[in-house]
């Protein structure tokens, strides 16, 4: 026999631990410490059956943290200190004797907390905590119902597993319709709940302005900056665009809002289809594969030379479809004068170079060649690491250190370009990336952002030239580390995390409506179908038919068993006695108990045994009123001369 006390406490302090976890590494180290030391005193008290902490004095206590929350919320902070003192309302019931009405607070804090952390963090995690709260609190409920009328109940294992298979069904059902619930109900665009939240800042971003330092800081912050859902694409067209960078100030590249009209050129076959999920940004730059053709589900505006700009709220996690067709060209329609704009003052060195690369071909086609055979010749290395800043960088790069970034080498690349009389500007974007077979996306890095140069050919159409691939180390340096695959551990973790913010964070009411024609398109399909599958779906009907009814079959012969088993069960209690022999039949039964009742009983049950058939629902309701009928009555049985019958329980007769 098994107590329902200790197995009720040790449901509320697994209750505790589930519902704090989430908020664990957002409580102040004293919180922390308090939750700890009401634990270990409330196990104390527990088995001593003493408790330090009375009644009173904890509900003092807790009118004090009260007044505390109270001092520390602000409109600008008011979910951490809620979120304080709702823990140490907790560690002070833990701490206090495990009365019903305690027990029921512990199980309220503990679902309140978990609920109030989705309003910091909503990771993958919380979806097991929740289940796991479910479950528990819902397993101490019932058993509070029974510790509410007997504090001593003590329950045999059979009775353990028959409440277990109730307290079972409850959460299970309970979790089905959360599930049902989540997807059809009507969706908010923001959480409801958020403006109590402290504004979010923005962790990644491109910058609006490129000059040589610029990307490599970037790149190493380590975040991801977005994931990309296509199928896997050649290594040479992953080039993420981000903003095209056309006006030069000294060395720095920045971009004039006032550009030329351009025309997208590119075969309909060619398009393809990207959902784009990136994380929280700094700036209103959307990434598109180069060349994007439209941009679907987000407010954007779609400039003239390609660069997709939209309005959203500062910090949120963006979510947004392109059409590109990386096979596409842009067309530059207009003057092409802003492509040639210089800055006042370069070196001698670099003037040089521009003349000579001028002077190598009338066509740009040439003159591109000349200069990356230029390039080719000055051994420049792609580099992080050591790399001065200066008041000339290309001059120094050029011809001193000999080694850059993709910046060095983009920057420098167009202005010897625009020296030469080509029209060119720079892009900033990303490229590479890991592709995870298992979730069948993009996953991309600001490790990835990169720096590229697009030029102007002599039929006006804009050329991409990555100058980075001309560096004497280029494969090993720049090539191999945006193409070195992932672990297949993180595979598997980063598709979870991933479909956990597209299935679920980011679910919202486009999505459902989505769903919904999804849904109405399978329906309508089935009209369609062929012959042939008109004959696996009847198979496959057929087999289902099979299944379902030998299991139907199975279930009746289960239920005829628990039958048999509950009449011995109350026979034996109207005869006062522990049990009945196995062996003893059911019309031996009659016989020696010279009850009317009994003898009905086997006389029902034997027809259906002697027909070879299951019992009917008729017959089956008949004997559960003859069972019920029993509880009432007392006779005596003689056991010992019972038990030489030649019977058993699965006759009828002996």
């Amino acid at each position: 026999m098994i107590g329902i006390e200790p197995i009720l406490h040790l449901l509320v302090y697994l209750a505790a631990l589930f519902g704090t976890l989430p908020v664990i590494r957002f409580l102040d180290s004293w919180v922390i410490l308090g939750l700890v030391l009401a634990t270990l005193l409330g196990v104390v008290g527990d088995r001593r059956g003493h408790y330090l902490l009375k009644k009173t004095p904890a509900t003092l206590l807790s009118f004090g943290l009260f007044g505390l929350f109270l001092l520390q919320v602000s409109r600008a902070n008011l979910v951490e200190p809620l979120i304080h003192m709702l823990c140490l309302l907790l560690a002070v019931r833990l701490a206090t004797e495990k009365s019903p009405r305690n027990i029921l607070q512990l199980f309220l804090l503990a679902t309140i907390i978990l609920a109030a952390s989705s309003m910091l963090t909503l990771d993958m995690a919380y979806l097991a905590y929740l289940v796991l709260l479910i479950l528990l609190v819902t397993f101490g409920l019932v058993l509070l119902t029974f510790y509410a009328s007997d504090r001593q109940l003590r329950l045999g294992r059979r009775d353990w597993r028959l409440l277990l298979k109730v307290m079972t069904l409850l959460p299970v059902g309970s979790l089905l319709l959360m599930l049902v619930l989540f997807v059809v109900l009507p969706r908010t665009q923001m959480p409801l709940w958020n403006f109590l939240n402290p504004k979010p800042t923005a962790v990644i971003g491109m910058s609006d302005e490129v000059r040589p330092g610029t990307v490599l800081e970037l790149s190493t912050s380590g975040r991801i900056a977005f994931r990309v859902e296509v199928e896997k694409l050649p290594v040479d067209s992953l080039y993420w665009r981000g903003i095209v960078l056309n006006q030069l100030e000294g060395q720095v590249w920045k971009r004039s809002a006032q550009v030329p009209k351009e025309t997208l050129v590119a075969e309909p076959s060619s398009e393809i289809l990207l959902n784009f999920f990136t994380e929280p940004k700094s700036d209103r730059y959307l990434v598109t594969l180069d060349q994007p053709r439209s941009v679907e589900q987000i407010r954007h505006r779609q400039g003239l030379d390609g660069v997709v700009t939209g309005r959203w709220g500062s910090g949120r996690k963006l979510r947004y479809q392109v059409r590109a067709q990386p096979a596409a060209y842009s067309r530059l329609e207009d003057s092409s004068e802003l492509y040639l704009q210089l800055p006042e003052k370069l070196s001698a060195r670099v003037r040089d170079v521009g003349r000579q690369v001028a002077s190598a071909g009338e066509t740009n086609r040439q003159r591109i060649d000349q200069l990356e055979r230029f390039f080719l010749q000055q051994n420049l290395s792609y580099s992080a690491r050591r790399l001065p800043a200066t008041e000339n960088p290309v001059e120094t790069f050029l011809f001193e250190t000999r080694r850059g970034y993709c910046e060095y080498f983009a920057s420098s690349f167009a202005l010897l370009l625009r020296l030469a009389g080509v029209p060119a500007r720079l892009v900033g974007g990303y490229l590479g990336g890991d592709y995870n077979d298992l979730g069948g996306y993009y996953l991309v890095g600001e490790d990835l952002a990169h720096v590229w140069v697009e030029a102007l050919d002599d039929e006006g159409r804009w050329l991409r030239i990555d100058p980075s691939r001309l560096a004497t180390n280029a494969e090993q340096a720049l090539l191999a580390s945006r193409q070195q695959g992932l672990p297949r551990l993180r595979v598997l973790g980063d598709a979870l995390l991933h479909n956990w913010s597209r299935l679920v964070l980011n679910y919202d009411l486009r999505q459902q409506f989505s769903l919904i024609r999804e849904v109405g398109q399978q329906v309508r399909g089935i009209g369609e179908l062929k012959t042939v599958d008109l004959r696996l779906l009847l198979w496959m009907l057929s087999a289902l038919a099979l299944i379902a009814g030998r299991l139907l079959w199975q279930r009746h012969r289960k239920r005829d068993q628990l039958l048999i088993r509950a009449y011995r069960k109350q026979v034996a209690r109207s005869a006062g006695l522990e049990d009945l022999p196995v062996d003893l039949g059911l019309f031996a039964l009659a016989k020696q108990s010279g009850e009317e009742l009994c003898r009905r009983f086997a006389e029902v049950y034997g027809r259906s045994i002697y027909r070879g058939e299951a019992l009917s629902q008729a017959d089956y309701q008949q004997l559960r009123q003859i069972i019920r009928q029993l509880r009432g009555r007392r006779f005596s049985l003689a056991v010992e001369k019972l038990s030489r019958v030649g019977d058993n329980s699965n006759s009828p007769d002996g």
